[in-house]
Formats: C-alpha cells, sequence, structure tokens
C-alpha cells in the first residue's frame, strides 16, 4: 500500500497529533478543514496520527467518520491512541476505537494483535510495525507504532513502587511492549523511529542536557512518574533514531540525547488547551509534521503550521477559537 522508496523520491509523512475531534462542532470542523487541505496539498506518501485523535463522549460517529475520510482520501494512515481516547465513561473504548479505524482499508494497523516469541500477548492496543522498502524490495527502515497508555490507576502505581502525586498520573510503555520492540528491531540492519502519544521522561532530560535541535518547550513534560526503561532499550539497540509524541501541546522542540531524535510532533487540534489559552504565544501554533525517509534509510524534517499556510483563514479560526 505504502509506495517503495526510490533514490530520487524520498518518502513524505505527514503527522499529526491531538486534533481532539470532539464534540464542538466548530472547532471539530476547522481542525478537519486544516487537516483535509494540508493532506490534499502536501500530497504525502503517508499520514501518522499520534494520539488524541478522537475524544469526548459519544465519539463512535467522529471516530467512524475520520476513517472514512482517511479512506476517501485514499491515503494510508497510521494512528495510535492518546490518553483521551477511551478514559471516561462515555467514551469510546480503546479497543473499539481501533476497531472502528480498522474499517478503512488504507488503515495500517494488523487484524492481529502482536504476540511475543514465547506466546505472552503484548500489552495494550495497537502495537505494530510498518516496515519501509526500497526499489530494490529491501527494507530501509522502519517506523514503529506503541499504545503509550492512559491514566494510571492507584494499583498500577502500587505495582512498581510508587503512590500518586498528581491527579494525572500517565501511563507508561509496558515490559511487553519493551520486550516486542526488541524482538521486532532484532535482525534489522536499517533504522527505525517510534510514534507514541505520552512522552517519555527523558524529554526532560533531553531539553536540559542534550541538544535543542528547534522548537520551544512553552510547558512542562507530562509524563509518567514511572521510569520503564523504553528509552535505555532504544540506546542499547543503537537502531532507533527517532522517537515522536504529542500530548503537550504547547511543545514543539526537537533534542538530541544519546544519539536520538526527541520529537514533539506539532499539534494539530484546534480544541483542548492551545498557545492563546496558555498565554504562550500570541498567534496559534497548530498545524503538522513532516518527515522524509530517504532510499539510504536517512530522515530529514519539515513543518505545516496552519496560520502561516493558511492565513485567508485566520479570523474565522480566531472566532472559533474564542467562541466569537
Amino acid at each position: 500500500m505504502i509506495r517503495k522508496i526510490t533514490k530520487d523520491r524520498p518518502l513524505k509523512i505527514l503527522s499529526f497529533t491531538d486534533m481532539h475531534l470532539d464534540r464542538d462542532e466548530g472547532q471539530r470542523l476547522a481542525t478537519l478543514k486544516a487537516f483535509r487541505e494540508t493532506i490534499e496539498t502536501e500530497k504525502p506518501d503517508l499520514v501518522t496520527m499520534v494520539g488524541d485523535n478522537v475524544v469526548g463522549h459519544a465519539g463512535q460517529e467522529r471516530t467512524r467518520a475520520l476513517a472514512a475520510l482517511m479512506t476517501e482520501l485514499k491515503m494510508p494512515w497510521a494512528p495510535v491512541l492518546g490518553n483521551h481516547e477511551g478514559d471516561m465513561e462515555g467514551r469510546v473504548p480503546r479497543k473499539d476505537g481501533i476497531d472502528m479505524f480498522k474499517e478503512s482499508p488504507y488503515c495500517l494497523i494488523p487484524e492481529k494483535e502482536p504476540v511475543l516469541e514465547d506466546g505472552t500477548v503484548v500489552w495494550g492496543n495497537a502495537n505494530y510495525s510498518v516496515p519501509l522498502y526500497n526499489d530494490k524490495g529491501e527494507i530501509c527502515f522502519r517506523l514503529i507504532f506503541m499504545d503509550g497508555g492512559s491514566h494510571a490507576t492507584d494499583e498500577d502505581l502500587a505495582e512498581v513502587g510508587l503512590t500518586r502525586v498528581h491527579n494525572n498520573e500517565y501511563e507508561w510503555l509496558k515490559e511487553s511492549q519493551i520486550a516486542w520492540y526488541k524482538e521486532t528491531i532484532k535482525n534489522d540492519t536499517c533504522p527505525s523511529m517510534i510514534f507514541c502519544h505520552i512522552p517519555l521522561p527523558e524529554y526532560n532530560d533531553a531539553f536540559e542536557k542534550g541538544e535543542v535541535l528547534c522548537g520551544i518547550k512553552g510547558e512542562r513534560v507530562s509524563c509518567a512518574s514511572y521510569n520503564s526503561g523504553m528509552f535505555d532499550a532504544m540506546v542499547e539497540s543503537g537502531k532507533t533514531i527517532c522517537y515522536v509524541t504529542g500530548h503537550d501541546h504547547v511543545n514543539d522542540y526537537h533534542a538530541l540525547y544519546k544519539g536520538i531524535r526527541l520529537i514533539y510532533n506539532r499539534a494539530s487540534g484546534y480544541s483542548s488547551y492551545n498557545a492563546l489559552t496558555k498565554k504562550a504565544s500570541d498567534k496559534l501554533m497548530q498545524g503538522c509534521s513532516i518527515y522524509y525517509i530517504d532510499y539510504e534509510g536517512k530522515i530529514s524534517f519539515d513543518e505545516v503550521v496552519y496560520e502561516d499556510r493558511y492565513p485567508q483563514y485566520r479570523e474565522e479560526v480566531y472566532r472559533v477559537i474564542r467562541k466569537e
């Protein structure tokens, strides 16, 4: 379904996160308008969605509508879930949401959930990988998608020896997921990148001790209190060169830390908090990130900021955001 990468044409990925398609019709339609027009203008080879895609109560129709839109666009797409999908009563359960996404024939989530070599079922919903091929039929890059979970329960925290400090304690990548990651890449000779909604604790270290390559830190890193060792597993493998996350809408920095580029994907939705409501900027930051992967498995970066790309919609969007 995804075209092969040639020497003269890298693969182009448009990546969206935190679209927060909720029941607010004005904000939802503004988000979808920019989403559709960006895909139609940029003509990517693949769209990825890094979580908090469809949120709010009674979201079955919105979830199916997103899948139907991707089918209408005939666009291969690879989503992961965020913390707000299925996190409250009345919202689409996480597994059901994934099943609705898979109703689109262009969705790359496989039918079967992954199982470890010892038969252990991998925790979560929609942990999967997508190998990218060059025109020789060789795997030249691997995309890995992981379920970062939602909110940690008191029982979850007790299992790792922690007690609740914040109301919003987030989950972490589990032991079976890290084992699955290691098994997935163990025979690879190509690089890989990971998409997962909730940032790793090392995003703090990367900003403070690593090399900040671009972007701003407009809010704190909202990661799990428990460090399950995913970053260490990536460093040990020497194969994963990028980790892409969403979740913190007003962070958009890239930072190089221990040889891995930790990336905040540009937030894409007009619902929920943003740079204006956080008073981090006098302009909106919404848009999407662009990742190019070339024939040799090297990756380069760009982005779309809706306010810059579609200035004709500025006043309309600001009225929607401010509910004027």
